[in-house]
């Protein structure tokens, strides 16, 4: 009897041991507990920013007489510097981006020609400020946003007549224009709050008058045909 009864327990160890190898060679490993991990949060383009950019203005201003069935006298190139700051919001409906932005520059942006109708006259021109209130749409592929803009533009323009003879400023005037611009640019986000954008500006501010004066002459106006060219990079930093 205890023959049979170590004989059955040596049996049984034997099964166990087999079971054990078997296991080990199908990879057999402790039961491991897997935690879920949360999906990234897309980004979205939806929130009001602020900024500020730098950039560069070309463009043409044409002076002509109304007085003398608008002869013109004087037409030059302008060209300059440009910096400044913006402000808007943007929201964003699957791909597409909507928004709205006011921007505001200090700027330098000159040039002159000789008068054709007054001996020794250089006429100037000079834009100091500019700026635009403008909607936005564009189109985002995650980080990269493609855009067009349009909407009002005004501009702070000085200008003056110079004698070339003695140097000095005989008359001028000064004046702010409302216009009319269109543009067009890409932004790309390079981190959750913060993208880089690269941007042109075309305003145009027509025809308007301008009415000189000076020291030693009387008043009289002058009609000004201007319109500008702009491209501005710019970073902004989105708050909300």
């Amino acid at each position: 009897m205890n023959n049979k009864v170590s004989s059955a327990g040596i049996a049984l160890a034997a099964i166990v041991a087999t079971s054990s190898a078997f296991a080990a060679d199908l990879g057999y490993r402790p039961q491991t507990v897997y935690k879920a991990v949360a999906a990234p949060i897309a980004f979205t383009w939806t929130g009001c920013y602020i900024g500020g950019h730098l950039g560069g203005g070309w463009g043409n201003k044409s002076w002509s007489n109304p007085a003398f069935g608008g002869v013109g006298f004087a037409n030059h190139d302008v060209s300059g510097w440009l910096g400044g700051g913006q402000v808007g919001c943007n929201w964003q409906t699957g791909s597409w981006v909507f928004g709205a932005e006011a921007d505001a520059s200090w700027a330098n942006i000159s040039g002159d020609s000789l008068n054709t109708g007054r001996a020794f006259i250089d006429d100037r021109s000079k834009i100091d400020f500019l700026g635009t209130v403008t909607g936005r749409v564009g189109y985002a592929w995650d980080r990269a946003l493609f855009y067009a803009k349009g909407g009002a533009a005004w501009a702070h323009d000085k200008f003056s007549d110079m004698s070339t003879l003695t140097g000095l400023t005989v008359d001028g005037a000064d004046q702010t224009r409302w216009g009319w611009t269109i543009g067009a640019g890409v932004e790309y986000a390079f981190a959750p709050s913060w993208s880089a954008k690269l941007e042109y500006n075309y305003m145009d501010f027509g025809k308007q008058t301008a009415t000189f004066a000076g020291p030693a002459i009387a008043a009289f106006n002058t009609d000004i045909d201007q319109h500008i060219h702009v491209v501005k990079v710019g970073v902004n930093y989105k708050f909300w």
